[in-house]
């Protein structure tokens, strides 16, 4: 621990102690924001009306579905849970 300036003692202590801790922490929350991130555009894109899509947007939206089970799945192996 290297003091380069006083008024950041406090949180150079905190990272000395509970560093672990906060990086920890850091990545379940990334994890958590990635999985609501995934079900919250799964869900929009699940409920969209295809009827009155063209040829090219069914396309698309198939294309983005079948992206979206694969992140899905994704994150469910990476956190160990169910997709």
């Amino acid at each position: 621990m290297m003091i380069r300036n006083w008024r950041d003692f406090k949180y150079e202590v905190a990272e000395l102690f509970f560093g672990h801790e906060m990086d920890e922490a850091f990545r379940e929350g990334q994890d958590s924001g990635a999985e609501y991130a995934t079900r919250k555009m799964s869900f929009a894109v699940r409920n969209l009306d295809i009827s009155d899509l063209t040829k090219t947007q069914k396309i698309g939206h198939k294309v983005s579905m079948d992206a979206l089970m694969a992140a899905k799945r994704e994150i469910g192996i990476r956190l160990g849970v169910k997709p």
